[in-house]
């Protein structure tokens, strides 16, 4: 009776799964989230950007410019 046991549960899976209400699955729940995490973290990219654009901006040709005036005084 071994060869029953497989289409058995295989019948019994597929029956809870049609049973169970879509709402208390949680196939997909983790992408979701992550696909929430990753939009968070490119609105704040986008705002620390936008905040301190200017700055960094400035001091990266700073730095260019010693490195230039490092590289002619050599």
């Amino acid at each position: 009776m071994n060869y029953l046991a497989t289409p058995a549960r295989m019948l019994v899976s597929r029956i809870q799964t049609a049973v169970t209400p879509a709402t208390d699955r949680e196939t997909g729940a983790s992408m979701v989230e992550y696909a929430l995490l990753i939009g968070l973290i490119a609105i704040v990219a986008v705002l620390a950007v936008t905040a301190f654009g200017d700055a960094l901006g400035d001091k990266n040709t700073g730095i260019a410019g010693s490195i230039d005036d490092a590289i002619a005084n050599r």
